[in-house]
């Protein structure tokens, strides 16, 4: 087996509308598919693709899943970035930290899922 990479990160929604508003309006994040037969849009962060899913499209009695895996998304100012979306009223779940390495906090989408804003003090990103 060859492990080449990951292709997306995956969180479940039981409001897809709801879940592309915080996306692509609230965060800013690039919308560049949605399928609306499977329920499933897909984003452009970056380095990865950010695909949200309503599982109720598989199996109309499946509900969203919260918690387990989480997005780090990379930001050149994690305390400007908290206080432009403290401002749109997302839940912060971590207010913003410094460790040795970065700094960092964490909001909720509005499924409960947590996000992580992080900036490294190297410059780099994404490796």
């Amino acid at each position: 087996m060859n492990i080449r990479g990951a292709d997306f990160v995956y969180y479940q929604s039981n409001d897809m509308e709801k879940a592309i508003e915080f996306y692509r309006d609230t965060l800013g994040i690039e919308m560049y598919g949605y399928y609306e037969e499977v329920k499933w849009a897909e984003f452009n962060a970056g380095n990865v693709t950010l695909a949200i899913n309503d599982p109720s499209a598989f199996d109309p009695s499946a509900k969203a899943q919260t918690g387990g895996a989480a997005i780090s998304l990379a930001v050149e100012d994690v305390e400007e970035t908290m206080k432009e979306l403290e401002a749109k009223g997302v839940t912060v779940t971590v207010p913003s930290n410094e460790s040795p390495v970065c700094h960092f906090a964490c909001i909720s989408d509005p499924d409960g899922n947590t996000i992580w804003l992080h900036h490294r003090k190297d410059g780099s990103f994404a490796d």
